[in-house]
């Protein structure tokens, strides 16, 4: 899992009870925290740093040293959790959704089973289980309900004005009061989170153990992707343009340039392993300067990495043309040397 707040300040990671802070423009370690109880979410706001156990508690920090600032509790165990840019914090148990803020719980959200929550604006949240039953809730509560086909895994707030759910096989927008199709998924790589970017232009998600995939939108065109060789992905964040936090399992991280297709590692904190792993990068700015002609793939540093062919709109078809576009077009990026 990972976080990278708005501004940039602040990059986030887990690994297991671990708590990993770094700082957001070198990538630099600050500190590090035994949190006791494995960690299901962390968050960042240029101001402070959040971390959620499976217990219930959420615990905010101040991001520059060991300390922290505030608790809550939910009060149950926790399925899931979600931290919103204010730092606010949603979790699901078994019998809903809670609201936390550092001066304790606030509104509570029947919703039995919960297995998915997200932060809206203007007080909106969504919450959903796993028989695929989607609920949105504004301050005076419910507002929508949806059952969907299969039960949701992941889901996102877009700026743009919808909420973007994942299914293990597709991404559903949530628009208007109705459920539209956003895109499928190969059969062979399931959805495993999604997020969406500040400005809302951009859809990234995690597909399968290994692949880091991102979409224009309204275009979905794929403009970006990242596939691990050697480690697996358990979360993407979008930080300020042009940048995309990648979360690794073992508490390592990727930020992403999507300009430009720029890797940076997070440098490793005192103690702990260091680590290295290989990446293939390929990237496709929305608008290009010009169409490049493709280049013989070599070992180069990520400041290198070549723009991508322009896909088709499935996220299948762009899978599918994956072995020979490695071939041609990617950069392989080693970090930890």
């Amino acid at each position: 899992m990972i976080a990278f707040d708005s501004t940039g300040r602040n990059l986030v990671l887990a690994d297991d009870a671990e708590l990993l802070v770094h700082d957001g423009p070198s990538e630099g370690p600050r500190w590090r925290r035994d949190c006791k109880s494995p960690l299901i979410a962390v968050g960042a706001t240029p101001d402070a740093v959040i971390s959620v156990d499976e217990d219930g508690q959420a615990v905010w920090h101040d991001p520059l040293r060991d300390v922290q600032r505030a608790t809550a509790e939910a009060g149950d165990l926790a399925r899931a959790a979600a931290i919103s840019p204010a730092g606010h914090v949603l979790v699901a148990t078994s019998e809903g959704a809670v609201e936390l803020t550092p001066s304790g719980p606030g509104r509570r959200h029947a919703w039995p089973d919960a297995t998915v929550v997200a932060w809206g604006v203007g007080g909106q949240l969504l919450v959903a289980d796993e028989r695929g039953k989607v609920g949105v809730f504004g301050p005076g509560g419910l507002v929508q309900e949806h059952q969907i086909e299969a039960p949701p895994v992941a889901a996102a707030w877009n700026p743009r004005g919808f909420w973007v759910v994942a299914t293990a096989r597709k991404l559903l927008r949530l628009e208007g009061g109705a459920v539209h199709h956003l895109t499928g998924g190969p059969a062979d790589m399931p959805i495993r989170a999604v997020a969406c970017s500040l400005s809302g232009d951009a859809i990234a998600m995690v597909l399968g153990n290994s692949l880091a995939l991102v979409l224009s939108w309204p275009g979905r065109d794929n403009i970006g992707q990242l596939r691990y060789l050697d480690r697996l992905v358990d979360g993407v964040q979008f930080g300020p343009e042009p940048w995309l936090a990648v979360g690794l399992d073992g508490g390592d991280g990727n930020k992403f340039d999507l300009s430009n297709g720029n890797l940076h590692r997070t440098d490793t904190h005192p103690g702990r392993e260091h680590r290295h792993w290989m990446v293939q990068v390929s990237v496709h700015p929305p608008e290009p300067a010009a169409a490049p002609t493709a280049a013989p793939a070599r070992p180069q540093p990520a400041a290198d990495a070549q723009p991508a062919a322009k896909p088709s709109r499935s996220i299948g078809s762009i899978l599918g043309l994956v072995a020979v576009a490695v071939v041609i077009l990617y950069a392989i990026v080693r970090f930890g040397s």
